[in-house]
């Protein structure tokens, strides 16, 4: 078992824990709170007025500015759509909610504040399609509005930026040194799109550090990768056919470059507790609970709760 790289297990909410509430929601992220996580992990995109709008999905997908992008939609225009109902088909368990708005990236970070959460970081992912630039903001936009609004909040030091786009994550690295940078890791990502590199890679040559990834992260100044765990991604440790993408190998070497690795979006018990004892360093889930569950048998410290006042 590799020895990880942080004093105490990272518990992500992955979207504010989508399997027990609405994805992407301040209701998601202060029940998150109220559980004890010490990680909130969201998306972001950008309007058609640069402000920071918390939301998975490029396109509305219900209510009736459905088929628009983020990008054509001014903030005001955002507030009024009702994103309650997003995967729930996915999470047949999660309550059923209704009339929950798209959040601001602020509103998350004012919510830490609110609740005292000092101990809670916070994950962003730059939702920058490499495969489709035209379809949302250019990825100098987002990082200058990412990068300036967590400073502003002071919280540099409890947060990550992360994306599968190396060109965002990059440039994110130029705007400020300090920030924590993750690298979202999927091979298909890596695939050569014809006679051409993968747009993901932007101007990176993984030729120049022996054609490994995980390497490339480190010479770039990254801090974590989370791969995906394995494959089938929906399956995990005791169903058949089911490969771990995490190996002792991988975390192995990415901590000897210095690099956390942190798994996404792990939600089985099972393949919970393999990847915990294989030494990863934290997990993204969209089960909270679960993860909190395994890691108290193991007798692990557990993330601060903080309740509403």
């Amino acid at each position: 078992m590799s020895t990880r790289l942080v004093e105490r297990f990272d518990v992500q909410a992955h979207r504010g824990g989508s399997g027990l509430a609405a994805e992407n929601t301040l209701t998601a992220f202060g029940a998150a709170l109220t559980l004890g996580v010490s990680t909130l992990e969201c998306d972001v995109h950008v309007s058609s007025d640069n402000v920071l709008v918390v939301s998975h999905d490029r396109e509305i997908v219900s209510g009736p500015l459905t088929g628009r992008l983020i990008r054509q939609l001014t903030h005001d225009e955002l507030r009024t759509v009702d994103v309650a109902g997003l995967r729930a088909a996915d999470f047949p368990d999660r309550p059923v909610a209704t009339g929950l708005l798209m959040p601001e990236f602020a509103d998350v970070l004012a919510l830490l504040d609110e609740r005292g959460a000092d101990e809670v970081g916070v994950n962003v992912e730059i939702k920058y399609d490499a495969a489709a630039p035209e379809a949302g903001a250019p990825r100098e936009v987002f990082v200058e509005l990412l990068v300036g609004a967590i400073r502003d909040a002071g919280l540099t030091d409890r947060a990550s930026i992360q994306s599968f786009d190396w060109g965002a994550l990059e440039r994110v690295r130029r705007a400020d040194s300090d920030m924590r940078l993750n690298l979202l890791f999927n091979p298909k990502y890596l695939k050569d799109v014809g006679s051409m590199p993968s747009p993901w890679l932007d101007d990176v040559r993984l030729a120049d550090h022996g054609g490994d990834p995980i390497a490339t992260a480190a010479a770039l100044g990254f801090n974590a990768v989370s791969p995906i765990h394995g494959t089938p991604y929906t399956s995990g440790i005791g169903v058949p056919g089911y490969r771990p993408r995490v190996t002792p190998k991988l975390v192995e070497h990415a901590h000897s470059l210095g690099l956390r690795v942190v798994p996404y979006v792990v939600d089985d018990p099972a393949t919970m507790a393999h990847f915990v004892d294989l030494g990863v360093d934290g997990l993204i889930t969209d089960y909270p609970d679960r993860l909190r569950a395994v890691l108290a048998d193991r007798g692990e410290r557990l993330p601060t709760a903080y309740p509403p006042g």
